[in-house]
């Protein structure tokens, strides 16, 4: 799924650079922004079991805890995956003008 969205984060990037009219590179914003905020929401899906087991009032215990450092683990790593995918856009791109 992550390696998928990369491939649509580069294909978004090029149309943004790339194409000639004005509403094609906005459309590739567009498609750019929705990528994005695929990355962002599937990083913090985990934090959702936080937030509700605080709205029950259930006390912070040791699993608790460990189910907050993994969704940490988890959100650094799928935003790192994120950052990687643009990057590898954006260098692929200028790359290509050369």
């Amino acid at each position: 799924m992550l390696s998928r969205w990369s491939g649509q984060q580069e294909a978004a990037l090029w149309q943004m650079t790339e194409r000639k009219t004005v509403g094609q590179r906005i459309a590739g914003y567009s498609k750019s922004a929705r990528i994005e905020a695929k990355f962002f929401l599937f990083a913090l899906a985990p934090f959702v079991l936080l937030m509700i087991s605080d709205e029950l009032g259930w006390s912070r215990g040791a699993v608790w805890h460990g189910w907050f450092w993994l969704c940490a683990t988890w959100a650094v790593f799928v935003l790192t995956n994120g950052f990687a995918a643009m990057w590898r856009a954006l260098r692929r791109s200028t790359q290509r003008k050369r």
